[in-house]
């Protein structure tokens, strides 16, 4: 075991945060007990990717379905300048990108959300949910301020600010709204910008998916195909979502962007561009960046990455136009 090695990074971290103290035993057993922990679950998701060759060939059965219907998926892509390998379930720019690629008359900020409970190890499935455990915790809450301090020191002057409806999203936005009063009345909450919805993958913690469900495909082989079957059933009133996979999602904020570029229209006629600054999430913002050229490749691939490090970091603006 690597006890020891973690043992002594753990305690370093208490030493750092200056943890209240506690007897050498206490500190030492929760230590150990922290560790143990850690390992458990870097051992659990060894586990699942180990298990990547029965994902695959669940996923193949269920392609092979007539739940997918690949052809539509792949016109779905080739809309919007992108080719989808319906066997691996990757996305790459096709060659006439450029030429379908939406011209946008305004700049566009884009900011993920603060950090959340449901993105904190072990981490969920965090998509169209809005329970407490989705809320921005105190580091996200930290994080929103940070983000706002950043767009303040740009002295920018945004014509729209718009949000995702899901509070993580809107509160990280709120941080920098409330400051300037003058953008109240131009501030948005837009259905299109929340984030993907995972149905009943969703608040499930990756570690208590079974090892060979496909829901694993999408974070370990960038499958943009991959969704359940079951939506989501939200615990407050019993309201089911049905679930989308991210080629449904760059359609959809397609669409938020040709809704954008008409609401900006006629601010555009003279010589300053419009300004959007826009908060969303991991998913919604990966198809964004797609969309406006700013996707990446997967290390030593053509296809394109969209989870896992491919994913913006909370509550960082970056000009996906400009």
């Amino acid at each position: 075991m690597l006890l020891a090695p973690i043992l002594v990074v753990l305690q370093a971290w208490a030493f750092r945060l200056d943890l209240p103290r506690v007897s050498k035993r206490g500190s030492t057993a929760a230590l150990v007990m922290a560790a143990t922990a850690a390992e458990s679950l870097e051992e659990r998701y060894a586990a699942i990717a180990a298990a990547q060759p029965r994902q695959q060939a669940a996923y193949e059965a269920w392609v092979a379905s007539e739940s997918v219907d690949g052809p539509a998926l792949q016109a779905k892509a080739a809309a919007l300048g992108l080719t989808l390998d319906i066997v691996g379930g990757q996305v790459a720019y096709a060659p006439d990108f450029e030429a379908k690629r939406l011209p946008l008359c305004f700049d566009l900020v884009y900011c993920r959300h603060g950090k959340t409970t449901g993105n904190t190890e072990p981490r969920v499935y965090q998509g169209y949910v809005d329970e407490p455990e989705n809320a921005l915790n105190d580091i996200g809450l930290a994080q929103a301020q940070e983000a706002a301090d950043k767009l303040d020191a740009l002295r920018l002057e945004p014509d729209l600010v718009v949000l995702s409806p899901l509070s993580r999203a809107a509160e990280t936005g709120l941080a920098y709204a409330r400051r300037h009063p003058e953008l109240e009345a131009r501030t948005e909450r837009w259905d299109e910008a929340a984030e993907m919805r995972f149905g009943a993958w969703d608040n499930v913690m990756v570690k208590d998916l079974d090892d060979d469900n496909i829901c694993h495909l999408f974070y370990l082989t960038q499958n943009a195909v991959v969704k359940p079957a079951a939506p989501y059933v939200r615990p407050s009133d019993g309201a089911t979502f049905d679930a989308e996979n991210f080629v449904e999602v760059c359609e959809r904020q397609h669409a938020m962007l040709a809704k954008l570029n008409a609401r900006m229209a006629p601010l555009a006629e003279g010589d300053k561009r419009p300004l959007v600054i826009m908060y969303g999430h991991s998913m919604a913002g990966a198809a964004l960046s797609v969309l406006t050229g700013n996707g990446k490749a997967v290390d030593g691939e053509s296809y394109l990455g969209f989870d896992g490090k491919y994913i913006m970091p909370n509550a960082t603006p970056v000009y996906l136009h400009q």
